[in-house]
């Protein structure tokens, strides 16, 4: 069998181009580990790393590549295994390939192979920022190796690539003249190809929600009523965007405005202005109590589009965006590092009354955030009967997110136990390389008056208010970062008060300034 590979570094010596990976096929046998490792580690210094980083990632390749083998293939098997090296906006994300053995994963992001020598992914983020492991179906399983060039003034890099990411995030800059006329209908089953179409010509295959990339999926997620998506028509009959009203799994009586995406071509037309509206008043006459959105801090434009339609920020998601995002049709908005979302909030109803039982170190803040969404609530200070050492036992669920990275801890019940159950589930969520831990807490319950602050002190720090965040109420939500830090000098806000929100997250960030 021949080595090959395509896209090779110029001869000029400049770097390899964003969007052209080069392909290198070996045989499964250790021979060609050495030489395979020596070639990632000429393409990391043609990108721009160091010696000593060169040879950190040629170090954590040939320990990836070993053990892949040896996991993947019995002796005497005769099979290829394909790497990928390819510059992103943050640096080299390597991928390798094969048809071997699965690795067993008893949840979609949990990956249970044993440990040491034995497990292709033991110790690898000891040599790289992000490893992600993707399980291929029939095309087999890929482990993703992503380092970070140390110059942050080298994401200007993103624009070769560029694409939005996120939810709203491809909407159009507010007030742009509209010359091409869009109109908004609910999607048609035989039309949920031009979707997967339009999402990869806005956002290559780097989209968080992978169902948008099978025409099928969508379909059906909308049949059974899962999702509900609308489309912009063009003129001439063309899909130009697309937008998805999903009801929230924790409490559906709210939903988020998600998988908007608007074709480079149509943007600044008002394409996404109307899918937004159009789904918002599809919400009303679900008798939703209200809507939200999530949108990039790399730039304000998608942040000012939802304050046009009434939605009010109330919660900032650090690092929720991995680094290997790709933008395309922007000249801006790329991330250096992970990036974070701002979180835009809108009642369509009066909600119901719920008392709410704030920790006294963020009374203030919450009570910030509820007067910028013009939301009175009914404060309660905690008595004797919050003490959770008389509670029942404790309840709580942990909700994955392979694309994010993301996992989601949400307590139902607070019992005697709970901090060092909590305390248990942030350490196996590290150990499997979740990057960022959400954690809800009903603010309707006085033990989180009480025992926020326990939270905080395992490494949670604020994010924000979710109002009808769960069945019980609004939610306060806390978030963990898993070693890393966030540049927040590179957050961009459209209102004065996210950059207020901003700041007070910051200061609570245990990572400090």
């Amino acid at each position: 069998m021949e080595t090959h590979a395509s896209a090779p570094v110029p001869p000029d010596g400049k770097a390899p181009s964003a969007c052209a990976p080069s392909r290198l096929s070996i045989p499964n046998d250790p021979f060609y580990v050495e030489p395979t490792c020596r070639y990632a580690a000429e393409v990391a210094h043609q990108i721009g790393f160091d010696a000593v980083l060169a040879q950190q990632i040629s170090a954590g390749l040939r320990q990836a590549l070993t053990s892949l083998l040896r996991y993947s293939f019995e002796p005497g098997e005769k099979a290829l295994v394909e790497l990928v090296c390819e510059r992103i906006p943050a640096g080299l994300r390597i991928s390798l390939r094969d048809r071997g053995l699965p690795l067993s994963a008893g949840d979609p992001g949990s990956v249970d192979v044993g440990s040491g020598a034995d497990n292709p992914l033991y110790g690898l983020n000891d040599y790289f920022d992000e490893v992600h492991f993707h399980n291929r179906g029939p095309a087999g399983k890929e482990i993703v190796l992503c380092k970070h060039l140390p110059d942050p003034s080298l994401a200007e890099y993103a624009a070769a690539c560029a694409l939005d990411t996120a939810e709203a995030s491809d909407a159009e800059r507010p007030g742009a003249p509209a010359e091409i006329h869009c109109t908004v209908r609910p999607l048609k089953a035989s039309e949920a190809h031009e979707v997967s179409k339009a999402v990869y010509t806005a956002y290559g295959y780097s989209y968080p929600h992978e169902h948008v990339y099978y025409p099928e999926k969508i379909a059906e997620l909308n049949r059974r009523g899962e999702i509900f998506s609308v489309v912009a028509v063009a003129d001439n009959g063309e899909i130009a965007g697309h937008c998805s009203l999903q009801l929230w799994e924790e409490n559906p009586c709210i939903a988020e405005l998600t998988q908007g995406v608007v074709k480079p071509r149509f943007r600044s037309q008002g394409c996404f202005a109307r899918l937004t509206e159009y789904l918002i008043e599809t919400a009303r006459t679900q008798d939703l109590t209200g809507v939200f959105g999530e949108a990039v801090t790399a730039h304000p434009y998608s942040q000012r589009a939802a304050l046009q339609f009434g939605l009010r920020d109330c919660a900032l998601f650090l690092g929720l965006i991995p680094a290997t995002a790709e933008f395309k049709g922007l000249k801006r908005g790329g991330f250096a590092e992970r990036g974070s979302m701002l979180v835009q909030f809108r009642h369509l109803k009066v909600p119901p009354p719920t008392p709410v039982f704030a920790p006294a170190a963020h009374r203030a803040m919450i009570a910030a955030i509820y007067a910028n969404l013009g939301i009175t609530p009914d404060w309660r200070s905690p008595s004797a009967e919050s003490d959770p050492q008389v509670a029942e036992a404790s309840a709580m669920a942990v909700k994955l997110s392979r694309a994010l990275n993301l996992a989601r801890i949400r307590i139902d019940r607070w019992g005697p136990d709970a901090i060092d159950i909590l305390r248990r589930h942030v350490k196996e969520l590290c150990l499997h390389q979740r990057q960022v831990i959400h954690l809800l807490l009903g603010l309707a319950d006085p033990a989180t008056a009480v025992l926020a602050q326990r939270c905080e002190e395992l490494g949670f720090f604020f994010a924000g208010v979710l109002p009808c965040g769960l069945p019980s109420g609004d939610a306060l939500i806390l978030q963990y970062l898993n070693n890393f830090a966030v540049r927040y000098e590179a957050l961009q806000t459209a209102s004065e008060f996210a950059a207020r929100l901003a700041a007070y997250v910051q200061k609570h960030d245990p990572s400090g300034p």
